[in-house]
């Protein structure tokens, strides 16, 4: 058997992930990446068990890439290498300008600021397949990849909205707001009135709340026939399932996968939060910190001849404010 070298970003890892993301790919490229994998699978020793394992990583890697793509708009996030720290640099206080007399000393303006250390922790999964079922095609590497993936991206999902909830909580509004007992559109505007005098906003959410905001536009039809709303937004409605402007901010539904149970949603569908599109990312609260990738140790058990692969990757969250949050968050309950 050939030496293979399995490398981030080669041909083979771009097929798989595109594979698993029902992506439309050459029927040739499929069939020679199957090839491959099947290669490895039929002679199994440590080098090739290893070989199986960095395909497993790496693809995984690409495709929380992806899953995870939406953060880069929502948060300020930094990619390090092993045993770095990741630094993050607050402003405190900023220049003042003062109305005074001709010739009259202006007082100083202090640029102060601070440095905030985000450390990491450890998100890891071990999949285990035996190796009669690999060969009888009972499951797959694709399958592996897929609900590896899957996993890992739910729990850095899940680290995000704790650490994001825990802190935009202790904040009055307009950087956090309760509608009780139903969506109340005059708080919402509040919020979304402060951060749009700083530029564009963006309001992210789930497809449930951000779906609660048409009826205070008049798309309850239903219960009022009478309201009157243009041919636009009902086109919107019917193709994403709620609008996609309110009150001069961009409306954007995220995509939410379902926990273990197949029934509760990942990220929390009850919040909406309110991100201001013009602050440079070193400017948001959210700060992320990927330290390397996706790792893989992967070894055959001698008892039950299974196939595990040891996955994992270190992620590090915080929510960081200088003076006042640059974001903010509008709970429906």
């Amino acid at each position: 058997m050939a030496d293979i070298k399995i490398e981030r970003g080669q041909k083979l890892i771009k097929v798989l992930a595109a594979q698993n993301q029902k992506a439309r790919v050459d029927s040739d490229q499929i069939e020679q990446a199957n090839a491959l994998v099947n290669e490895l699978l039929a002679d199994l020793n440590p080098n090739t068990i290893h070989q199986i394992g960095q395909i497993v990583a790496y693809t995984v890697e690409e495709l929380q890439n992806k899953a995870l793509d939406f953060l880069g708009n929502v948060a300020d996030e930094k990619t390090i290498g092993y045993g770095e720290k990741a630094a993050f640099r607050v402003r405190d206080d900023g220049i003042h300008a003062y109305v005074q007399a001709k010739g009259a000393t202006a007082a100083r303006s202090y640029i102060t600021d601070h440095q905030i250390l985000v450390s990491t922790v450890e998100i890891a999964a071990r999949p285990a397949i035996n190796i009669v079922d690999l060969k009888a095609n009972r499951f797959n590497i694709a399958d592996l990849i897929r609900e590896a993936n899957e996993k890992m991206t739910m729990k850095k999902l899940e680290m995000v909205q704790s650490v994001l909830h825990a802190s935009i909580q202790t904040y009055g509004s307009p950087f956090f707001a309760q509608s009780v007992g139903g969506f109340n559109p005059s708080l919402l505007d509040g919020q979304v009135m402060h951060f749009r005098r700083l530029g564009p906003v963006t309001l992210l959410g789930d497809i449930a709340a951000v779906g609660q905001l048409d009826a205070s536009t008049g798309m309850a039809i239903n219960s009022n026939p009478t309201m009157q709303y243009s041919g636009s937004m009902l086109d919107e409605h019917n193709q994403n399932g709620f609008i996609g402007r309110w009150h001069g901010s961009d409306v954007v539904g995220m995509t939410n996968a379902y926990k273990e149970d197949g029934v509760t949603p990942v990220l929390d569908p009850n919040w909406i939060y309110i991100i201001p599109g013009a602050q440079s990312p070193d400017m948001r609260n959210l700060k992320i910190v990927n330290e390397g990738g996706v790792n893989s140790m992967s070894s055959q058990n001698i008892d039950d001849r299974a196939l595990e692969t040891l996955l994992y990757t270190w992620f590090g969250v915080a929510f960081v404010v200088g003076k006042h949050p640059t974001s903010g968050a509008h709970l429906i309950s």
